[in-house]
């Protein structure tokens, strides 16, 4: 028998709180169920995706928002690849062999690695590689690199290279960007992750079948050493490479200290742009992205692996 909504809204209404506790009654609420799958894929997949079917010509507006939630996915991969694969291409030992080859082991080891989300308990991987992934090790991966590059390397030999580079020197706002408040700010994010993880017990969100509904559970212990694993993978190369070049255990290939600071070369397009006068002063034209790249190599190298 089909009730709606008022029907049913008018029965619950008759029933007294005895008879509502005795039988375990649950306010069936679209509002409340909206609001716990606010985070996660639930804000994809549930709450957006109810957003969408209230709006006219709903199928148009489906295809739409899922074939960009697609793109998003194709576009983050290709940085992601690229960013593997010029870390790669940086040793010897790949430099020998093709591109394509390399690219598509890589792929398929990705890939291999992914499938592990499409399992049955693919939504509790995602869960646990979303919580401990992607937070404290990049937060020391942050943080070690202002501390890197701002107290190790110089503040002002840093904003001395930007200025020769771009001309432009960064001002007070950046200085103490730099300095103080983002060290701060990452020491904060740092050790307050640290102590949630301590002080409170982590926990997932388990369906329960019988009872439908999700369930905080705590993670057993051998998920919290996966969990461990990821972190230290993420932190682990920073030491290990400073102490295999500390004890000249691995070199450079090149002298970063007969190195300097050239501008790159000019593409047909931009070649008119630029007179002799620039020329002559320096790297006005240089790309950003590869000047802060030079850098940090330069600073890192040279005060982390040749003190």
């Amino acid at each position: 028998m089909d009730v709606d909504h008022s029907e049913y809204e008018n029965a619950m209404a008759g029933l007294n709180d005895t008879m509502t506790k005795e039988w375990e009654f649950e306010k069936c609420s679209l509002e409340d169920q909206l609001s716990s799958a606010a985070e996660g894929t639930g804000l994809a997949f549930i709450v957006f995706t109810e957003a969408i079917v209230e709006l006219p010509g709903s199928p148009f507006w489906a295809v739409l928002f899922f074939t960009m939630l697609l793109s998003l996915g194709l576009g983050s991969q290709i940085g992601i690849l690229e960013g593997m694969l010029c870390t790669i291409f940086d040793i010897d030992i790949f430099k020998r062999i093709r591109k394509p080859y390399v690219t598509g082991v890589v792929c398929a080891f990705c890939f291999s690695v992914g499938l592990i989300f499409t399992t049955g308990a693919g939504e509790y991987w995602l869960k646990m590689f979303d919580s401990f992934a992607g937070t404290i090790g990049l937060v020391v991966v942050a943080l070690m690199e202002m501390i890197a590059v701002i107290y190790i390397y110089g503040h002002k030999k840093f904003t001395e290279d930007i200025y020769q580079m771009t001309g432009i020197r960064p001002g007070l706002y950046w200085q103490m960007t730099w300095r103080y408040i983002g060290p701060a700010i990452m020491g904060c994010i740092l050790l307050s992750s640290i102590l949630s993880m301590i002080l409170r017990n982590p926990t997932y969100g388990a369906w329960n079948g019988e009872l439908g509904i999700v369930e905080n559970k705590s993670y057993p212990n051998w998920v919290m050493g996966i969990a461990l694993a990821m972190i230290v993978a993420g932190v682990l190369p920073m030491p290990v490479v400073f102490l295999l070049r500390r004890f000249q255990i691995l070199k450079v290939d090149l002298d970063i200290h007969q190195g300097s600071i050239r501008r790159n070369e000019t593409t047909a397009s931009t070649k008119e742009m630029i007179d002799e006068d620039d020329v002559s002063i320096g790297v006005y034209m240089y790309f950003l992205r590869d000047s802060f790249d030079f850098i940090f190599s330069r600073s890192v190298q040279r005060y982390l692996f040749y003190v």
